[in-house]
């Protein structure tokens, strides 16, 4: 037998050895996977579902249940923050406006930032207004009212502080904050403040009552309870009732050099308009994902449907996204029901969400994304979770209803390999702690092991 013969032969016994050791490696993986997550009995009585890949690549390392649908919860963010980067980018209308005389005719566009109490260093709408003098209009044309909740969320969340009204011209948030010291503090006065001012001053003190502080529905009189004026309540947010002639008796006060009124001008066309723009700052985009906040999601899908249809007409910008975006992203079919994840009607599969964040990643870049999204052991909802590592390690979206638990993200290996992830369980029965504590043990082998 030739020398080139026997360097050929062993350079095939080289490949088959190779190869053969790539299935076992594979095999490996996915029998040590199916241990964590397929036999799982904490998963056993509900329904899970966990897709993993690389990030760089795309590839699909592990599935279990991956090509099933579930309700994700807060997991829609993720979609939510690609549609206003791929609809939005750095940019919005903060307001449409026709300025005649001393009369300035405006139509909302679901701008979020007007005297939020979060928000201020950032208003530019806010800004805007307090130079305006004369006679200020807002028009809310028929048919364009937007719905103050979003399809399939339940309505008796509204004491809450989690669950805000939609609106196409939001005010402080649609939200009552209030904050509280007890003592002086560097000179100023102690006790109760917050906004919109008006609301946070009529308070009704009820000792009878049992809840820290509670509104009847449809209204915005608030009545606190006797241990309301605890410091640990504070800083306290809760949902407003909020409507046409709200918003115009809030601006009217808060802008005294403008007489506001209600109009209902049917909106011109986009052409024809001058229009407030306003950055986008990651400041938003950061609220939004770490605390996952339900309202600025909410509303930066009104803002998109606004900046492809001159009005805030989600329907049509929902059918659009599920229709075409997501068709063309070849994620496959997504029930997209609203912004948040507040909504069960929403239905997405742990695949679909691997393969979004890889596309987050090439869009947004690696970088920013990571400092955008709750970091395990450090910030946001992850804070006192994934923290079983020396060093961060995951940076994910959480997401939770009653019977969900979500989170899907990146995860850092100890190898530095960057990998996708998605866990999603419906159908929850037990602490929600026992499904963190699992998937901390599967991320965490992970970790160690790829």
């Amino acid at each position: 037998m030739t020398m080139r013969l026997l360097l050929s032969l062993s350079f095939l016994a080289f490949l088959g050895f190779s190869s053969s050791a790539q299935v076992i490696s594979h095999r490996s993986l996915g029998n040590s996977l199916d241990n964590l997550v397929r036999w799982n009995t904490v998963y056993s009585e509900g329904h899970t579902g966990f897709s993993l890949s690389d990030l760089d690549s795309g590839e699909a390392l592990y599935g279990y249940n991956a090509e099933r649908y579930f309700v994700p919860a807060s997991n829609v963010k993720l979609l939510t923050f690609f549609v206003a980067q791929q609809m939005l980018g750095e940019e919005a209308p903060a307001v449409f406006y026709r300025a005649h005389g001393d009369t300035t005719d405006i139509w909302g566009t679901g701008y979020p930032l007007l005297l939020h109490p979060s928000f201020y260093a950032h208003d530019t709408l806010g800004g805007w207004l307090a130079d305006r003098r004369g006679h200020l209009v807002y028009h809310i044309p028929a048919g364009e009212e937007v719905p103050r909740y979003g399809a399939g969320w339940s309505w008796d969340d509204y004491n809450y502080g989690y669950v805000y009204e939609r609106s196409a011209l939001p005010v402080y948030g649609n939200r009552l904050y209030l904050d509280f010291r007890p003592e002086a503090v560097d000179g100023e006065v102690s006790g109760l403040f917050g906004s919109p001012p008006t609301v946070a001053a009529a308070l009704i003190q009820n000792a009878r009552q049992p809840r820290a502080i509670s509104r009847r529905e449809g209204s915005n009189q608030f009545t606190v309870g006797r241990n309301f004026y605890h410091p640990g309540n504070f800083p306290l947010e809760r949902s407003l009732s909020v409507s046409p002639e709200f918003t115009v008796e809030q601006l009217d006060a808060a802008f005294p050099d403008v007489a506001v009124s209600l109009g209902d001008a049917p909106r011109p066309p986009r052409a024809t308009l001058q229009q407030v723009t306003t950055p986008l700052p990651d400041t938003l985009l950061r609220k939004m994902l770490q605390v996952s906040d339900n309202f600025l999601a909410e509303q930066l899908i009104l803002l998109a449907a606004t900046e492809r249809y001159g009005w805030p007409d989600e329907e049509t910008f929902f059918s659009y996204l599920t229709d075409t975006l997501f068709v063309d992203m070849q994620l496959g079919e997504i029930r997209y029901a609203d912004g948040s994840g507040l909504s069960r009607y929403n239905l997405v599969k742990p695949r679909q969400f691997t393969q979004l964040l890889t596309a987050l990643d090439r869009a947004v870049g690696r970088d920013r994304l990571l400092d955008l999204l709750p970091t395990g052991g450090v910030n946001g909802t992850l804070e006192k979770r994934f923290d079983n590592r020396p060093e961060p390690y995951v940076w994910a979206k959480t997401g939770s209803l009653s019977g969900v638990i979500c989170v899907s993200g990146l995860l850092r290996s100890r190898s530095g390999r960057w990998l996708s992830f998605s866990f999603l369980h419906n159908n929850v029965m037990v602490s929600p702690s026992a499904y963190y504590h699992e998937m901390e043990n599967t991320l965490g082998w992970v970790y160690d092991n790829l």
